[in-house]
C-alpha cells in the first residue's frame, strides 16, 4: 500500500494533481486515508522539503492515519482470459484506423500474456473475469465502446482514443491516476464519467 501511496503523492509533488484530486484515490485504498483540511495543510508543508522523498512522506502519512502496510498475497497463476469480441457492435466511420491500432495492441497483449504464462490453460469461468467497460463518443458523433478484461487496465493509453483522452485530462484526471484508482480494486459499477468543452466524453465502468 505504502507504494501506491508513494505514486499519488509523486503525482501531487509533480503538479499532476492536486491533494483535492488525490483524495479520492486515497480513500480508494483505504477509508482512514481520507484527510482533513488539517492533514491538507500538513501533507502539502511535507511534500514542498525537498529532503523528504515521496515514499518518506506516505510512511507519514501511514502512521498520521493508523494505516498499516499488508503483506502481498500471492500472486494467482497466470491465465489467459477469454476474449471473444470484446468490442461494441457500433463504431464511427472515421475509427477505423483506431480500431485497427486498439485490435494489434490487444492482440499483443493477449499474446504476450500467454507466452508468459507458459503452457496454454483454460480460460477461467466467464463468471469470475471481471471486465472493464470503455465507451468513447466524440464531439462529431462517432463512437466507440469495448469490454476488456480488468487485466489490460495497463494498457489505457492505447486502448482509449485521443478525443477520449483529452475528455479525461479535461475533467482533470490523468491516465495515470485512472490506473491506480483501478489498480485499488473498486467494486463494481460505473467509475469515471467526463466530457470536455468540445463535446468529446468518455464513460469507464467496472462489471
Amino acid at each position: 500500500m505504502k507504494d501506491k501511496i508513494r505514486r499519488i503523492l509523486d503525482l501531487v509533488r509533480g503538479g499532476k494533481l492536486s491533494l483535492d484530486d488525490a483524495s479520492p484515490l486515497l480513500v480508494a485504498l483505504s477509508p482512514r486515508l481520507a484527510l482533513s483540511p488539517g492533514d491538507h495543510e500538513f501533507i502539502a508543508s511535507l511534500l514542498g522539503r525537498p529532503e523528504l522523498s515521496s515514499a518518506q512522506v506516505a510512511e507519514h502519512l501511514m502512521l498520521l492515519r493508523g494505516v498499516r502496510e499488508v503483506a502481498p498475497t500471492a500472486p494467482r497463476p497466470p491465465q489467459a482470459p477469454p476474449f471473444p469480441d470484446p468490442f461494441g457492435p457500433r463504431f464511427g466511420e472515421s475509427l477505423e484506423s483506431v480500431m485497427g491500432r486498439v485490435t494489434q495492441q490487444v492482440e499483443k497483449a493477449v499474446n504476450e500474456r500467454l507466452a508468459s504464462g507458459g503452457r496454454h490453460r483454460d480460460p477461467a469461468p466467464e463468471g469470475d473475469v471481471r471486465l472493464l467497460v470503455i465507451e468513447v463518443e466524440s464531439a462529431g458523433g462517432d463512437e466507440y465502446s469495448a469490454n476488456l478484461p480488468l487485466s489490460l487496465a495497463p494498457h489505457l493509453g492505447k486502448l482509449i482514443p485521443p478525443h477520449g483522452i483529452g475528455a479525461l485530462e479535461s475533467a482533470g484526471l490523468s491516465l495515470e491516476a485512472l490506473q491506480l484508482l483501478i489498480e485499488a480494486g473498486p467494486p463494481p459499477g460505473r467509475l469515471i464519467s467526463a466530457e470536455d468543452s468540445g463535446g468529446n466524453s468518455v464513460q469507464i465502468s467496472i462489471k
